[in-house]
């Protein structure tokens, strides 16, 4: 039997950041502190040990790192915090969750983005995405941001957190995978940071707002513009590497593609070893269909199922540890040139994608 997608929730802010943050708590509070309680519920199993007010406590460390990085970013989460009644520990708790887990003792990650451009589009458009795999029951909200100063942007992520996925008014898109790397650092959240490059005027300020942050964690950060450019960013707390697409086609999932981090790769050590395969598949696909993908053909390759569940589009597998026990929740295709971005909480099946726009 199939199940209906979900529609998720959609809000429209705008003003300073200060006020941007105070509508987005008051519109999504009850979301907000439910997902206080789904983050601990996640990261219990573990870090079995400690109890979420010592979780909430330690997440006190990121907030001089972010007003460091970016300070109005920072004020967006007083705005937060003011609006939906949360202490500011608590929404550093949730823009720092990440790192929390990828921290602890396991390495979790399934995502799998792509982005395709030029000759290889029927169009001749820049087309890119992913989709987010992680556990199920979060509140996923999508936004529509006009601040005053600066370039507005659309997206989704987790309800609590700043912007992960999206597109901007400047025609950039920016979409995530987690990386497992040997070192963490008390840093700037991954959620800051990709945020951050949603207000950037082009693709190299993007970059730079990425190579340049003091990254807690180790993330990648796949990037394409509504001019066909199209980069990957690999970043770690200590160094970053690039990847360019091969003839406009570049796919990524949770594994490290510059040769000079691959040494250091957890990737063969997780949990998860169908990250080399995802990849692989997808690229494939997408040769597949060279010079033909169009929007049709990613909602269509992002629903394959070879080596299911630990697929591209992964479902839950209830035979491995509680920490393994998550699937794809949301599933990404935007056109960064058209300010388009279509959504779906279930890529297989039929998708259920929905349109949003800029």
């Amino acid at each position: 039997m199939l199940q209906e997608p979900i529609v998720f929730p959609y809000y429209e802010f705008s003003g300073t950041y200060r006020e941007i943050g105070r509508q987005y708590g008051e519109a999504c509070r009850d979301q907000m502190k439910h997902m206080i309680d789904w983050w601990y519920e996640n990261l219990a199993p573990i870090m079995p040990d400690t109890p979420v007010a010592k979780m909430v406590e330690a997440s006190a460390a990121f907030g001089e790192p972010i007003k460091e990085y970016a300070e109005d970013l920072y004020d967006e989460l007083v705005g937060i915090a003011e609006g939906s009644g949360l202490s500011m520990n608590e929404v550093l708790f949730l823009q720092g969750s990440f790192e929390l887990d990828v921290a602890g003792p396991f390495y979790l990650g399934g995502c799998t983005s792509y982005a395709a451009s030029g000759k290889a589009t029927k169009y001749g458009q820049t087309i890119a995405g992913q989709h987010f795999d992680w556990y199920t029951k979060s509140d996923n909200v999508i936004m529509r941001v006009k601040p005053d100063k600066g370039y507005g942007f659309l997206g989704i992520t987790l309800a609590g957190q700043l912007c992960q996925f999206g597109i901007s008014e400047a025609g950039v898109g920016h979409f995530a995978n987690v990386l497992g790397y040997p070192k963490c650092q008390v840093g700037v959240p991954t959620v800051v940071v990709a945020q951050n490059v949603l207000r950037q005027k082009n693709l190299p300020d993007a970059i730079r707002a990425i190579t340049q942050a003091k990254n807690a964690v180790s993330v990648n950060h796949m990037m394409a513009d509504k001019d066909g450019a199209i980069i990957d960013v690999e970043a770690t707390p200590v160094k970053c590497g690039i990847v360019l697409p091969d003839r406009d086609i570049l796919t990524h999932s949770n594994h490290f593609l510059t040769h000079y981090l691959q040494p250091d790769d957890l990737g063969d050590q997780t949990s998860f070893p169908d990250t080399f395969l995802r990849q692989y598949r997808l690229k494939q696909l997408m040769e597949d269909h060279r010079g033909e993908i169009t929007v049709e053909t990613m909602m269509e390759v992002m629903g394959d199922h070879r080596g299911y569940p630990d697929s591209i589009c992964r479902h839950m597998d209830m035979t491995g540890p509680a920490w393994e026990r998550f699937e794809t929740t949301m599933a990404m295709v935007s056109l960064p040139g058209e300010g388009k971005m279509y959504i779906s909480s279930r890529p297989c099946d039929g998708g259920g994608y929905k349109l949003y726009t800029i």
